[in-house]
């Protein structure tokens, strides 16, 4: 029952932050992130860089392949969603991880034999709307308050440089002071 109500919350939240972004996906791919969020609770990170997997994606067995694929695109779109202004203190930027993340999904879409037609579709969709879904994720984490205080500094210069709607609306809601002249970005 644990793992119904942890789909539950992830799929309210998200359906939460797909409306209050104005996107909207398919069923299977709306599913898809669901168990993605799901399963990424209980993950176990891979120090191996994602080029190198989706590198040794190309050369695996078909079996292998699809889970090398799956965990390049998962990777990269949980980074890059749930933990993007993170990657600003790095030399790799979220552009990379959308990239590879994209690459990876398209690549699991033309798999045919593979995969049955509703996950090929959903892949097919996410790695199409890729950075879209990324600024869900980041609404997404928002609304799971994922933020620690560290983050603070650098969410508000990611959103001084952009004015991000998102990131001015994860700053308020952490206490901080938006002058009104950014508010307009």
């Amino acid at each position: 029952m644990e793992i119904a109500s942890v789909e539950l919350y992830f799929h309210e939240v998200l359906t939460s932050a797909l409306r209050s972004e104005n996107v909207k996906v398919k069923d299977a791919t709306e599913y898809y992130l669901v168990h993605l969020l799901c399963n990424y609770t209980r993950a176990q990170l891979d120090p191996e860089p994602l080029a190198l997997k989706l590198i040794h994606a190309a050369e695996a067995l078909p079996a292998d392949r699809i889970r090398l694929l799956q965990e390049v695109g998962d990777t990269a779109l949980t980074t890059s969603g749930l933990f993007g202004e993170s990657l600003s203190r790095r030399t790799i930027r979220v552009d990379y991880y959308v990239d590879l993340g994209r690459a990876a999904y398209a690549q699991l879409a033309a798999t045919p034999k593979l995969l049955s037609a509703i996950l090929r579709d959903a892949c097919s969709e996410l790695a199409e709307r890729f950075p879209r879904l990324v600024d869900v994720l980041l609404c997404l984490r928002s609304r799971i308050n994922l933020a620690v205080p560290s983050d603070l500094i650098e969410l508000y210069e990611r959103w001084h440089a952009t004015g991000n709607r998102v990131l001015e609306q994860r700053l308020r809601q952490s206490g901080v002071l938006i002058p009104r002249i950014k508010a307009s970005h």
